[in-house]
């Protein structure tokens, strides 16, 4: 039956529980999915409808896409990633696209292995035996050191902390800009002037990196060479304020997903010592002490299904926003008037235990090669999917198993008691207030 009733909380209520939404977001709309079911109404600026049904997620994300817009904070955040990819939308989004996807081919990125591990070695070399770290810090850089490399050639580990800082000073001011309140100018005057800074930070360093390479007589063959290469359908060069989208675009997503996800993965492995102690005996079972390359990643099987689970617990990219350009039947019957909006949040729909029983536990085993196929397309997206399926997922996927075996080789990671861990939903999903690891070298 079509209809475009749903259930869901009131407005009432929504403002009775903002203490428990600011605490902590996603863990209160995986509580209004479990309550409410597959689609739940959100009263909301505009009507808003929370999607767990992976029918209705393929629809929207694959066999209707051009009928949703992106929203959310990549929108609120447009002066950060401007027209780059993760923003952009037909006619620009798939010319941006095919432009960029051949850096991240896997035969491209299988030459960036030596980079990411021997970076990660010179980085975790300097952690004192018996001392603390916060892992997020220490991830942020590594990540920032190995984008900057393998994308644009440079050396980002002397800046890496201040642009580091810039990222997370933007995504925090456009979190607050989006959900706070509609509070009068005045009021927003300082965190607008924070992201006017970071964004001056940002743009700064960009602008630079786009200079130097200009002036620059000798050939490449990264990310930032390939854009200024490129040429539109008149012959003319990409302008300078284009290729600043998409490598500011880049920046972001290849360092701060990834971090992100490591900090998660390393998180839930010093809770579950055993299956630590399973990624170190198949660690050096395949490595044998060496450097891990990326002709070992195949082998490294269980490895990987713990990065899947932690991608699946904890998706740095935790929800999609989509707006409705024109009402739209759903496989599930839902009709979706125009200029409303959907969330479809990984977090949540990576909870649903129709899928996933008991989906709350930590086990790698679901992610087994012969269990994972029978799960629904959808019911796990943790890169998205259809046309704006994440064009550095295999880079991403690479690196997160790199620097897993790179680290674990060396080092065991224990939680430092009393820290309240809680997620923190800005446009990639961190920790709250970090995570600090006692670090004891094997």
């Amino acid at each position: 039956m079509q209809t475009s009733a749903a259930p869901g909380p009131s407005r009432l209520r929504l403002l009775r529980d903002y203490s428990k939404i600011r605490r902590n977001l996603v863990a209160y709309l995986a509580g209004l999915a479990e309550e409410y079911g597959d689609v739940v109404h959100l009263p909301l600026r505009w009507p808003t409808y929370m999607l767990r049904d992976p029918a209705d997620i393929k629809h929207i994300l694959v066999t209707n896409y051009a009928n949703y817009h992106k929203t959310g904070g990549l929108k609120a955040g447009k002066e950060l990633f401007g027209d780059g990819l993760v923003t952009s939308e037909i006619p620009l989004h798939p010319r941006q696209r095919r432009l960029i996807q051949p850096v991240f081919h896997r035969r491209t990125i299988a030459g960036f292995a030596d980079v990411m591990t021997e970076t990660t070695r010179r980085r975790t070399d300097q952690w004192k035996d018996g001392g603390t770290v916060d892992l997020g810090v220490e991830l942020m850089q590594i990540t920032l050191a190995i984008v900057g490399q393998v994308l644009f050639g440079v050396d980002l580990t002397r800046d890496a902390q201040h642009i580091g800082n810039a990222f997370l000073r933007s995504q925090l001011e456009i979190t607050r800009a989006q959900h706070g309140l509609p509070l009068p100018k005045v009021f927003r005057a300082p965190g607008r002037l924070r992201y006017r800074r970071a964004l001056r930070s940002i743009d700064d360093y960009v602008f630079g990196l786009i200079a130097e390479r200009r002036a620059r007589s000798s050939p490449s063959r990264d990310l930032l060479a390939l854009l200024l290469a490129s040429r539109g359908e008149d012959g003319r060069p990409m302008d300078d304020r284009l290729v600043r989208d998409e490598s500011v675009t880049a920046l972001m997503a290849g360092h701060e997903t990834v971090s992100n996800s490591l900090v998660w993965t390393f998180y839930l492995l010093a809770q579950h010592p055993e299956a630590g102690q399973r990624v170190v005996d198949e660690l050096h079972r395949v490595t044998d002490a060496r450097l891990p390359t990326v002709a070992d990643i195949a082998s490294l099987q269980y490895t990987g299904m713990v990065f899947a689970e932690s991608l699946r617990l904890y998706p740095p990219a935790w929800t999609l926003a989509r707006r409705v350009l024109q009402p739209d039947l759903l496989p599930s019957g839902l009709l979706l008037p125009a200029d409303s909006e959907v969330l479809l949040s990984q977090y949540v729909c990576h909870r649903n235990a129709r899928y996933f029983p008991d989906p709350e536990r930590f086990d790698p085993e679901r992610f087994d090669p012969g269990i994972e196929s029978d799960l629904p397309q959808f019911a796990y997206f943790p890169f998205g999917g259809g046309p704006r399926y994440c064009v550095g997922e295999p880079f991403a996927q690479m690196e997160a198993i790199l620097l897993i075996a790179t680290i674990l080789q060396q080092h065991e990671l224990e939680l430092q008691p009393g820290q309240d861990i809680v997620p923190q939903a800005l446009i990639s999903m961190r920790p709250r207030n970090g995570i600090r690891m006692r670090v004891r070298r094997r």
